[in-house]
């Protein structure tokens, strides 16, 4: 399976300013902690991607979880991330609603990682700090921890990696006969790899539930074989 792989420092030093009108000016963007960053972790680097593909990873994945605990407070946030205060208070009001407290009615807690982006003064620089400090602090899910659910079909960590596997390695008379995936739907999966995750996999034109079921089992059985 092919993976770009991309370090966080070079990522961080390479997308300068923030998206769209988040931030008022260029300083805005900056973090608010020291400026030497940690190297990135080598278990980690094999997934290190490009900003556009953190939806769905193990690192995105933990980011949300992260983000969503009630053990996140804006002083985590602010220092031992750590991002610009403005960043960080801005993410615990998003989650906790307008009441400013955890675990009530109208707390909107993110889904996404553009729902995190989106926010005030987070830019480039503090979803990379996000993605190390959820990965130094045992979020990232690994091994059977279940990684997501897309369009009612579970899947680990595991039965993820092996999916992908298959989907970006077999020809696409595998999918089609051996398989008995709609022709469209192997057409959309051919056209798009390397596909990089589970959740841009469901996204595909024509692989819903029951192609994706069809995938994790048929990947589980020939990965079983190796």
């Amino acid at each position: 399976m092919t993976i770009r792989i991309v370090s966080i420092v070079i990522v961080a030093a390479a997308l300068t300013g923030c998206a769209g009108d988040k931030c008022l000016n260029e300083s805005d963007c900056n973090d608010s902690g020291a400026d030497a960053r940690e190297e990135v972790p080598p278990d980690l680097e094999h997934r290190i991607a490009a900003r556009s593909s953190w939806e769905g990873t193990p690192e995105g994945v933990a980011v949300l979880a992260m983000l969503n605990d009630e053990s996140t407070t804006l002083e985590v946030l602010d220092t031992e991330v750590p991002l610009d205060r403005r960043a960080a208070g801005n993410l615990i009001a998003h989650r906790d609603g307008g009441d400013r407290l955890w675990g009530t009615t109208d707390d909107d807690v993110f889904s996404n990682m553009d729902e995190v982006d989106a926010v005030r003064f987070v830019g480039p620089k503090s979803i990379d700090r996000l993605v190390l400090f959820a990965n130094t602090t045992g979020w990232v899910p690994g091994g059977e921890d279940l990684l997501g659910v897309y369009d009612g079909v579970s899947f680990t960590v595991v039965e993820a990696e092996a999916t992908l596997e298959v989907v970006n390695d077999v020809p696409a008379h595998v999918l089609d006969i051996d398989f008995g995936l709609d022709a469209r739907a192997v057409d959309s999966i051919m056209r798009a790899r390397p596909v990089e995750t589970v959740d841009a996999l469901s996204r595909l034109y024509y692989v819903g539930g029951s192609a994706l079921r069809t995938l994790k089992a048929e990947s589980l059985a020939l990965v079983n074989q190796d």
